[in-house]
C-alpha cells in the first residue's frame, strides 16, 4: 500500500479521426498522468468550459478541452503541459508518437490493434517487500463511426498485487509472485453522442480533486463491472450516474449519482451520493438517475412483503468537492464524504474530508509547481454494521488507504519542457488499527475522541522522482529514497528503516 510506484503508461488522446492518437472515444485511464497535466493547467489558466473532476475523460474530452483553452488564452499554447498533451493528440513518429500496428478500416468501421509491453520493478527496504511488474498485452479498439466503440486491454503478465495489479489464479489481488498469468485490465462498450455517453463493460471510475485518492469513489479498488451514464446539462453542468456489480456471487452492487458544476472560470463544484445495496433485482431500480438514494431505499422497504432483510438494507454515502482558481498560479481544492452522521451523538461520526493546495509558476517554456494534500478519514466510514460496506475485493472504494487514517502528502516539480519532468516528494501516513469492514455495532458505546486507533502504524518517506515521456508511445519513470516504518502491521515496536526505490517502462505500437 505505501509502495511508491509510479504509473506512466500515458494513453494517447485524440479527435475525431482514427489516426496515430488512437480513437476518440477511447477513454484517459483515470491513473494517467495526463490528469495531472489537466490539473497544472487549470491552476495556471482560466476556463471557460470543461469538467475536470470526474473521470475518465476520452481522448475527444482532452482534445476540446486543449481546443477551448487556446481559444481563450492563446498564450496558452506555450505551457509545456499544452504542448506535451497536444502530442498525445498529433503523434509526429518514432518516439514521438507510432501508429497502431494493425489499421484498418471499411465503411463507417475502424480497427486498430495496438500490442505493448511494460516493465516495472519496485524495492521497499523498509517493509522488506519487492514487486515486479512484467506485461505484455495488446489493445484492440473497434469504432463505428463518430458514437460507438468497443475496446479490449488484455496481457500476461507477472502477478502483482495492488487494485491495479494482476490477480492470481484465485481471483485475490494481495499475492506478488513471479508466476505468469493472464489478464483483461479494461474490456467495455461506448456509446456517445453530443451532449450523452453511455459506457458498459469492466474499467475505473474516478470523482473528486484528490491527487493521491479521492474521499467517495476513487481507483483504490479493482476495475467494476460498470454500466454508466453521463448527459450534458444547460450551463456548462453535467450529470452522471452508474451501477456497479462487485460480486455477482453475493449479488452485492455499488450505485452513484453526480451532478457536475461550472461556477465561472475558476470554480469547478460537484455533489455526489453512493449507494451499496444488495440484490441482483434490485440494479435495475438504481439506474434510475433522478430518484435519491435515501427514497430508493424506503420505496424497496415498502414494495418488499418479506425476504432477506439484506436486500432492503442500503449504506448512502454523500460527498461535495471543490476546485477554486484562487488567482493565477493558485488554485485550491477540497472534498468532503458523509458516510453516517447524527445530531444526537447516537452515533460515531463516520466521513472522510481532504484539503489541498497547488500552485505554478511558468516562464521561458517550463514550470514550476507544488502540490500539497491533507486527507483524513474517520475510524468507521465506508463500513456499516449490516456489512454494507463501501468495498469491492477487499479495497475500499473510497479513499484508497481506507479509514482511520490520516495523511500528509507534498510534491514540488520542475517540468523544464514537454519531455522531461523532475521532482520531490514527502509523505507523512498515520494508519489506525482499525480496518476496513470493522463497523461500530449498535449498543456498544459511541466513540467520542477522534482520534486514531492504537497502536498506530506510522510511514514516513522522502523521494527523488524522474519521469521522460516524449510521446504516447514510449515513457520511462523512476523514483527512489528512504523510508521510515513505525510499528509495522500495528506491532509495536516493529521499527524498520530504509532504501526504496521504482522503476518502470512502457512501450505501445
Amino acid at each position: 500500500m505505501f509502495l511508491l510506484v509510479l504509473s506512466l503508461a500515458l494513453s494517447g488522446s485524440g479527435v475525431q479521426r482514427a489516426f496515430a492518437a488512437y480513437h476518440s472515444l477511447e477513454e484517459i485511464p483515470v491513473e494517467s498522468p495526463v490528469y495531472r497535466l489537466v490539473d497544472d493547467l487549470a491552476t495556471s489558466h482560466p476556463l471557460s468550459s470543461g469538467l475536470l473532476l470526474t473521470r475518465p475523460w476520452t481522448r475527444a474530452d482532452l482534445g476540446r478541452f486543449l481546443d477551448q483553452l487556446v481559444a481563450d488564452v492563446p498564450a496558452a499554447a506555450k505551457d509545456p503541459s499544452v504542448v506535451r498533451l497536444r502530442r498525445e493528440l498529433e503523434p509526429g513518429g518514432g518516439l514521438q508518437g507510432v501508429e497502431p500496428m494493425i489499421a484498418s478500416e471499411q465503411d463507417d468501421a475502424s480497427l486498430e490493434v495496438s500490442p505493448y509491453a511494460r516493465l516495472g520493478y519496485a524495492e521497499d527496504r523498509s517493509r522488506g517487500v519487492l514487486t515486479r511488474d512484467f506485461r505484455a498485452g495488446a489493445q484492440v479498439s473497434v469504432a463505428f463511426g463518430d458514437h460507438a466503440l468497443l475496446f479490449a486491454d488484455a496481457y500476461a503478465g507477472t502477478v502483482t498485487p495492488g487494485p491495479h495489479g494482476t490477480p492470481d489464479r484465485n481471483g485475490a489481488f494481495f499475492s506478488n509472485s513471479t508466476d505468469v498469468t493472464g489478464w483483461i485490465d479494461r474490456a467495455y462498450g461506448v456509446w456517445a453522442s453530443k451532449g450523452f455517453i453511455v459506457r458498459g463493460g469492466h474499467t475505473w471510475l474516478r470523482w473528486g480533486p484528490g491527487d493521491q485518492g479521492t474521499m467517495a469513489l476513487s481507483d483504490g479498488a479493482p476495475a467494476f463491472d460498470v454500466l454508466e451514464a453521463r448527459a450534458t446539462l444547460p450551463g456548462d453542468s453535467r450529470y452522471a450516474w452508474f451501477v456497479a456489480s462487485l460480486d455477482p456471487v453475493l449479488q452485492t452492487y455499488l450505485a452513484g449519482h453526480r451532478l457536475d458544476l461550472r461556477a465561472g472560470p475558476s470554480v469547478e463544484l460537484s455533489f455526489s451520493e453512493l449507494a451499496r445495496f444488495d440484490g441482483t433485482g434490485n440494479a435495475a431500480l438504481y439506474v434510475v438517475p433522478v430518484v435519491p438514494f435515501a427514497f430508493m431505499e424506503r420505496r424497496v422497504r415498502g414494495a418488499s412483503a418479506g425476504g432477506a432483510d439484506s436486500l432492503v438494507r442500503t449504506n448512502v454515502l454523500y460527498a461535495a468537492d471543490l476546485s477554486w482558481r484562487w488567482r493565477p498560479g493558485v488554485r485550491l481544492y477540497a472534498e468532503l464524504a458523509v458516510d453516517d452522521a447524527t445530531l444526537h451523538n447516537t452515533r460515531p461520526l463516520a466521513m472522510a474530508w481532504q484539503a489541498g493546495v497547488h500552485l505554478r509558476r511558468l516562464g521561458d517554456g517550463a514550470a514550476w509547481s507544488f502540490r500539497g494534500e491533507y486527507t483524513k478519514a474517520y475510524a468507521y466510514t465506508y463500513s456499516v454494521s449490516h456489512h454494507h460496506d463501501f468495498a469491492h475485493a477487499g479495497f475500499p472504494t473510497g479513499y484508497p488507504l481506507g479509514p482511520d487514517v490520516d495523511r500528509w502528502w507534498g510534491r514540488l516539480e520542475w517540468r523544464p519542457n514537454s519531455d522531461w519532468a523532475m521532482g520531490v516528494e514527502s509523505s507523512n501516513i498515520r494508519d489506525g488499527a482499525n480496518d476496513l469492514g470493522q463497523a461500530w455495532q449498535p449498543g456498544t458505546p459511541v466513540p467520542t475522541r477522534l482520534v486514531l486507533n492504537y497502536p498506530v502504524e506510522q510511514d514516513r518517506r522522502t523521494s527523488l522522482t524522474l519521469d521522460y515521456s516524449p510521446s504516447p508511445a514510449f515513457s520511462l519513470a523512476a523514483a527512489g529514497g528512504t523510508a521510515t516504518a513505525h510499528a509495522r502491521s500495528h506491532v509495536v515496536g516493529d521499527d524498520a528503516e530504509g532504501a526504496f526505490g521504482a522503476l518502470r517502462a512502457t512501450f505501445r505500437w
